[in-house]
């Protein structure tokens, strides 16, 4: 996982030299590529190394003021499946997880169960979380007991 900031005036230049998603959404690949924010994104990959991702960056934005941050150690990633997946999601957190305001391929910044966290729409039943590893504990055991409430259905709907 590798975090990329760049100075808010040179984000459409980045934005273009690298093909990052616009606002609020992300790019399946390898690496894929999530928008945190008007400067920034996370890029992340179960293949490439950090050191490979920060080099193409790197080599693509080489005349451009910006900065890469390696984020392996200090991120995690839950993979939420399910039907119940969404009631739970939106148990814990302000975002409308409806089906047709929340769809596979966007992402937002927000606050899960006090926890800030990249919720990512990957596809209908499918999400993935990303939060400080020092949080990782705590949500999973929120979202466990979430998925106990008579609200959702059983936790084996959840893997």
């Amino acid at each position: 996982m590798v975090l990329l900031r760049v100075r808010p005036q040179a984000a459409d230049v980045a934005s273009e030299a690298l093909d990052l998603p616009p606002a609020l959404q992300w790019r399946a690949g390898d690496p894929a590529t999530h928008w945190l924010g008007p400067d920034q994104w996370l890029h992340t990959s179960d293949t490439r190394a950090a050191e490979d991702i920060t080099g193409h960056i790197s080599h693509s934005l080489s005349d451009q003021l910006h900065a890469t941050t390696d984020m392996s150690s200090a991120t995690v990633c839950f993979a939420l499946k399910g039907p119940a997946t969404r009631t739970i999601l939106a148990m814990g957190c302000g975002i409308d997880m409806h089906p047709g305001a929340f769809t596979p391929g966007q992402c937002v910044r927000t606050r899960l169960a006090n926890v800030l966290s990249l919720i990512v729409a990957v596809e209908d039943n499918h999400f993935d979380l990303y939060l400080d590893r020092s949080h990782a504990l705590y949500l999973g055991d929120w979202l466990a007991q979430a998925g106990e409430d008579p609200m959702t259905r059983s936790l084996s709907d959840l893997t």
